[in-house]
């Protein structure tokens, strides 16, 4: 074949394809959400001759054909793949670390040193307590590329991860902590409450699913390997109440969130303003505030109340601590990500 004929069939192949494409584009229909990226996908922008000339129609027009590229997910795996083939250990701010870890830094999502003032202003120091949840990155540096570096503060919940940093305590796919993770801040916790902590032997044990893929998979479409996420089911018998009653959801987990991609959600069924739990046995009433590495620690906590209040700051409109102090709380527990950037023991 002739150099001129194999570029006409070039030629050819590359206009079908695009035509392909945009016939598939033309045809399906928009998605409102991406479950992997967890959040809202552009939508088509309306046209407007003033949107055209102030330039506002093109750039909207431009982020709705980036999100809504047919089969977008594959292709985004597709070039972060041939980004690691050319030795990159960063990707969108997830870095590629050994033994198919994913890691990230940890996100303020709320003021929790503000709400931990305010919380013992109302209640008093004795009442309130708090757990620092430490990066993946901090616990297991030696899984972290060499360019580098995460910080951990160094109290009792981060010793007694770092103790067992050789158990999957931390998904490889996900910035969650695992339920074993979890089962470790907690007992480090309880035990300087003064709290006997519930032994994992006395828990009921079952695999959830083995091929969990978590929120850095999202993001870059890559892992090494897929995680296993697994449930220590305390023997306690409780009802939930989703926000105040609002929501048609009960229990402390949600066994269909296990066939979709965001498997997490098999946890408190993700995060919501307030969750209500209330324990057959038991005494007190704790109010959790916190992010989504409570939702897999909650259940342990059931074993010691006789009521626990959850927030989640990011949903809950109203002012916690008046809220809170008209329900006869007891005890408040802030728990959320360390965002600290330097090590106490520096100081």
């Amino acid at each position: 074949m002739g150099e001129k004929k194999k570029e006409k069939l070039c030629c050819i192949l590359f206009f079908v394809i695009l035509y392909a494409m945009w016939i598939g584009d033309i045809i399906s229909a928009d998605r409102l959400y991406s479950e992997w990226e967890k959040r809202r996908l552009a939508q088509k922008p309306e046209f407007s001759y003033q949107a055209v000339v102030d330039g506002s129609y093109g750039e909207a027009y431009e982020k709705w054909l980036t999100d809504q590229f047919p089969e977008r997910d594959y292709w985004v795996g597709i070039k972060n793949r041939c980004e690691r083939l050319l030795g990159k250990k960063e990707l969108k701010g997830i870095y590629i670390g050994k033994d198919g870890y994913l890691f990230s830094e940890n996100v303020e999502i709320a003021d929790w040193d503000k709400l931990e003032r305010k919380m013992k202003e109302r209640f008093g120091k004795e009442k309130v307590s708090r757990i620092y949840v430490p990066a993946a990155g901090a616990v297991l540096g030696e899984k972290l590329p060499n360019f580098v570096s995460f910080y951990g503060r160094e109290d009792a919940v981060f010793a007694h991860l770092l103790a067992h940093k050789e158990e999957d305590i931390y998904y490889r796919t996900d910035h969650h902590w695992t339920m074993l993770g979890a089962y470790y801040a907690y007992e480090a916790w309880a035990t300087e409450q003064g709290m006997q902590p519930l032994k994992l032997s006395e828990m009921e044990y079952r695999v959830l699913k083995e091929d969990f893929l978590g929120t850095h998979y999202g993001k870059i479409h890559y892992a090494k390997q897929m995680d296993v996420m697994e449930l220590y089911r305390p023997k306690v018998t409780c009802e939930v109440v989703y926000d105040l009653g609002e929501s048609k959801i009960s229990g402390l987990y949600q066994e269909e969130h296990l066939k979709t991609e965001d498997a997490y959600r098999f946890f408190l069924d993700g995060n919501h303003g307030v969750v209500e739990i209330m324990m057959e046995e038991g005494e007190g009433h704790l109010a959790v505030i916190k992010d989504s590495y409570a939702n897999c620690l909650i259940p342990f906590l059931t074993a010691h109340y006789g009521k626990i209040t959850v927030i989640d700051p990011r949903y809950f409109r109203v002012d916690i601590g008046e809220w809170l102090s008209e329900r006869e709380v007891t005890e408040v527990l802030i728990l959320g990500q360390d965002t600290s950037k330097v090590s106490f023991a520096d100081f």
